[in-house]
């Protein structure tokens, strides 16, 4: 693939020739869940079952979005200095700027820039699945023109095709992954909270050393429980206080991030160091923790299977658009397709 790019800095041209990268494209997502036991996979949702991969799937449905991840540099799309939105052209045809302009509300981003290089590339990829729809004898002209998400559904259907696992790559799946397939841990905590506007340092620094004060002042007093609960009725700023600080059951997703990230990595007993979060410091006594449990691989199977056929199809799907993008002569934007980098969702 070459890719022509300019630069206003010293109006002249340079080519660029690149065979492999990164894959982004248009605005639309899946309706699949995620995996409920997975605690590492939150990136990877449920591909629908294998009935559902036999049928045909809308560009709303997968292809537009299946490429969009933002980048962590986008300087490879090339705008003058006089124009906020670039000129790019595939095959000679140049990507109508006020289609970028309309695109950019699908593609939020850290910056304008940013945001300029998605709208950008997944309406390069769009031409790219135009030019194959009609290159494509079954389709043609005349089923674009009929219906433009149909047949791009026609044309995947057509070249991309998932390799469904067998059984025994997805027993080997939980066996090496078996971590991920537990139920979430439930513990019984109490804690004080010294309460504080997250953005009032001083008072912060303040409230942390009152709350290894606390600590100290619990671990050696002579009955620690009774000296736990009468501190929490009088300084903290949590509604608990009135049950001693009792939160009682807490399991994963019912408190803030922050507070639950370091919670669950506890052990039993007053907690050594307090936990910050958005609302000020807390000193924590883990009463009960039960960890969770190991799902067995015929309750999780089918769920692993979903997940395995979601890969195997990004992947092909991911081949597929690299060499339409290899074929073409694309000028303005550097296209970078790679797997890891497809949005599977």
């Amino acid at each position: 693939m070459t890719v022509s790019t300019y630069n206003p800095a010293d109006h002249t041209n340079s080519s660029i020739n690149g065979n492999n990268s990164h894959n982004h494209a248009a605005h639309t997502s899946t309706t699949a869940d995620n995996i409920p036991m997975s605690n590492g996979d939150d990136i990877v949702r449920i591909m629908p079952t294998l009935a559902d991969l036999k049928k045909p799937h809308s560009d709303q449905e997968f292809i537009e979005k299946a490429m969009v991840e933002e980048r962590s540099n986008h300087k490879n799309l090339i705008a003058s200095s006089r124009d906020e939105l670039p000129s790019v052209f595939v095959n000679g045809v140049m990507i109508n700027r006020t289609a970028i302009a309309q695109e950019l509300q699908y593609h939020p981003a850290a910056n304008k820039e940013d945001a300029v290089f998605l709208a950008t590339q997944a309406l390069v990829v769009r031409e790219l699945l135009r030019l194959a729809v009609l290159d494509e004898p079954s389709l043609g002209e005349a089923a674009w023109d009929k219906d433009e998400e149909q047949a791009i559904s026609a044309l995947i259907d057509k070249n991309v095709q998932a390799t469904i696992p067998d059984m025994a790559t997805c027993e080997r799946y939980y066996q090496q992954n078996m971590a991920d397939f537990k139920t979430d841990p439930i513990m019984t905590v109490r804690h004080i909270l010294l309460a504080c506007p997250p953005e009032d340092g001083d008072e912060r620094l303040k409230l942390k050393k009152s709350a290894y004060e606390f600590i100290e002042q619990i671990k050696n007093d002579s009955n620690p429980n009774a000296e736990f609960i009468q501190l929490a009725q009088q300084y903290s700023a949590c509604p608990s206080k009135e049950q001693g600080g009792e939160l009682g059951i807490v399991s994963k997703g019912q408190t803030v991030p922050e507070f639950e990230g370091t919670l669950f990595k506890l052990d039993t007993g007053l907690a050594p160091s307090p936990i910050e979060s958005r609302y000020g410091f807390h000193v924590v006594d883990v009463l009960d923790k039960k960890p969770g449990i190991q799902m067995t691989y015929e309750q999780v199977s089918p769920a692993i299977h979903n997940k395995l056929s979601q890969q195997a199809f990004h992947q092909s799907l991911c081949d597929y658009l690299f060499a339409l993008a290899d074929e073409a002569d694309i000028e303005g934007i550097e296209m970078t397709l790679e797997q890891e980098n497809v949005f599977r969702g």
